[in-house]
C-alpha cells in the first residue's frame, strides 16, 4: 500500500457517509432494521439468521461497523472488501475500485484503472463530528406513556397480542405495554421523536409502546412496536436517540434496578420484547429482564443482589450466544447463573 492509495482511501472514506445508502448498494438490506443513526444488518463477515451488525456514522464523520455476534469491526472500506470477497490488505487498489464505484467517484474509478498518478486536489473537508446522542428527554418520555391507552382497548394491538399467546389486558395492568391507538381510534399526542421514516409510528404499524429502564430502574425511554404492516423493523426505538445500555424490565426488575429489593431472588434475562412479556407474565414475581443490541451493561450486573439466581434465556444463535455471555461474565461472581432454552 503507498501514499497514493493512502490519499484515495482517505477521499473515498470522506465520500462514504451515509450508513442507510451503503448497506442498500452492499445488498446488505434484507433482514436488516434501521437504527438510530444507520442500520442494524445481517454481518457479511459470518453467516448469520438475525441482524446484529451495526453501521452507523462515526463522530468523525465517516462509516463505521460492529458486529455484535461475532466481534468483527471495520470502516465502509473494510465492509466494501468483505462483501465482494476481498482482502484489505492484498487487494486493496480493488477495494479502492469497488468503494470509489459506489461512491460515484467516476474520476477516481478511471485513475486508479488506468493506473495513472494520483493528482494532488482539495480533499472533502471531514463532517463536523456529531453531537453525543442522548436518551429523549424525560418529561417527553412521562407525557407519551401517560397519554397513551390501554393495549386491550385498540383491537389490532390485541388481536397481535392475541396471536402470539399474550394478554393484552395483562400487560397493560402490569405496566408492560401501552398503545398509541386510542380506543375511538385516533392516536395519543407524541412527541418528534415518535418516527420512523419521517412517519408517525402508528402510520408505520407501530401502535404500541414497551419501557425500557437505566440501571437505576429509572424509565429513560420506550421501544415501539410494530403491530401489523410488512415494511420495516418489528420493533424500534426512538428516532435520532441513544438506545444503549437500557433494557426491559417488569416491576419486580425495576424494584431490583432501583434498589427498593435487595434480597436474594430468581432472575429471568430474555432476549427482546415478546419472550420478556411473555415470561413476565408467567412470573410477574420475578424480576424479568428483556435485552437487545446494547442494552446490557456491569451496571444492570451490580443492581442484582449477591445471592441470586440467574437464569439466561436468550436465543441460541450468534447474538443470543453473545448477549448471554455478557449477562454471565457480569453476574457470576454475585450469582448463580444458568443458560436456559429461549
Amino acid at each position: 500500500m503507498g501514499r497514493v492509495d493512502h490519499d484515495y482511501a482517505y477521499e473515498i472514506r470522506r465520500s462514504m457517509t451515509d450508513p442507510v445508502r451503503l448497506c442498500e448498494r452492499l445488498g446488505l438490506t434484507e433482514g436488516s432494521q434501521r437504527q438510530a443513526g444507520g442500520v442494524l444488518c445481517r454481518c457479511p463477515a459470518h453467516g448469520e439468521r438475525n441482524a446484529s451488525c451495526s453501521v452507523t456514522k462515526g463522530p468523525d464523520g465517516t462509516i463505521r461497523a460492529k458486529c455484535f455476534g461475532c466481534d468483527w469491526t471495520g470502516d465502509a472500506l473494510t465492509l466494501v472488501a468483505v462483501v465482494h470477497g476481498l482482502d484489505v490488505r492484498s487487494d486493496f487498489r480493488e477495494v479502492l475500485l469497488e468503494a470509489a464505484s459506489i461512491a460515484g467517484l467516476h474520476r477516481v474509478v478511471d485513475e486508479l484503472r488506468g493506473g495513472k498518478p494520483y493528482e494532488p486536489r482539495a480533499l472533502p473537508e471531514a463532517p463536523p463530528a456529531e453531537p453525543d446522542r442522548d436518551y429523549p428527554d424525560a418529561s417527553e418520555v412521562a407525557a407519551l406513556w401517560a397519554a397513551a391507552g390501554p393495549v386491550d382497548s385498540d383491537e389490532e394491538s390485541r388481536w397481535h397480542f392475541e396471536g402470539r399467546g399474550i394478554d393484552a389486558r395483562a400487560a397493560t395492568r402490569m405496566g408492560l405495554a401501552r398503545s398509541l391507538v386510542l380506543g375511538n381510534g385516533t392516536w395519543c399526542q407524541a412527541p418528534p421523536w415518535a418516527r420512523y421514516r419521517g412517519a408517525w409510528w402508528p402510520e408505520h404499524g407501530f401502535r404500541v409502546i414497551v419501557p425500557v429502564f437505566d440501571a437505576n430502574g429509572a424509565m429513560r425511554s420506550v421501544r415501539a412496536w410494530r403491530v401489523n404492516g410488512v415494511e420495516g423493523p418489528k420493533r424500534l426505538p426512538p428516532a435520532g436517540c441513544r438506545a444503549s445500555e437500557l433494557v426491559l424490565a417488569n416491576g419486580a426488575g425495576v424494584d431490583v434496578l432501583s434498589g427498593k429489593s435487595r434480597a436474594p431472588c430468581r432472575v429471568v434475562v430474555c432476549e427482546g420484547e415478546p419472550d420478556w412479556m411473555t415470561w413476565s407474565l408467567r412470573a410477574p414475581w420475578h424480576p424479568v429482564f428483556g435485552v437487545l443490541s446494547g442494552s446490557w451493561s456491569p451496571a444492570f450486573a451490580q443492581r442484582i443482589p449477591y445471592g441470586s439466581e440467574v437464569i439466561v434465556r436468550t436465543h441460541h444463535d450468534d447474538a443470543g450466544d453473545r448477549y448471554a455471555a455478557e449477562v454471565i461474565k457480569t453476574t457470576r461472581d454475585r450469582a448463580v447463573v444458568r443458560r436456559s432454552a429461549a
